[in-house]
């Protein structure tokens, strides 16, 4: 079941915790992504999909979903079965799209093991001075 909804800035569309089916299409708007009261992400692009992963492994939200201005979002209420038979189009989006976050995610944890690496390197040299 899939209906278009309005919703107003501050809204709180899905909230970490929860278990539920649904999955959220941005229509117009903007919807941040939050772990506790640290918003981890953004996004304003017409089509994007957001609350997947709840869906995908059916357990509950690892983050909110809040609206950050008011907004129109498609609510899809599914499971990932019905998902990949009733909407293939949707299914390889959020395919695409977690194939995208992943390898942002990856370069991000290379450059931040980079970083550790190096102050941990300058540690032991500061070690051998004292």
């Amino acid at each position: 079941m899939q209906k278009m909804i309005f919703y107003k800035k501050d809204q709180v569309l899905a909230t970490e915790g929860i278990k539920d089916n649904s999955l959220f299409i941005l229509v117009d708007g903007r919807v941040g992504i939050f772990k506790g009261a640290l918003k981890v992400a953004e996004f304003t692009e017409p089509g994007t999909i957001v609350g997947e992963m709840s869906v995908i492994l059916k357990q509950p939200r690892t983050a909110s979903i809040k609206m950050l201005e008011d907004s129109n979002i498609i609510v899809v209420e599914t499971t990932i079965e019905e998902l990949i038979r009733q909407h293939p189009d949707i299914t390889l989006k959020i395919m695409k799209n977690l194939a995208e976050r992943l390898t942002a995610t990856t370069k991000d944890y290379w450059k931040l093991s980079e970083k550790v690496n190096a102050v941990i390197d300058l540690q032991k040299i500061i070690k051998k001075w004292e």
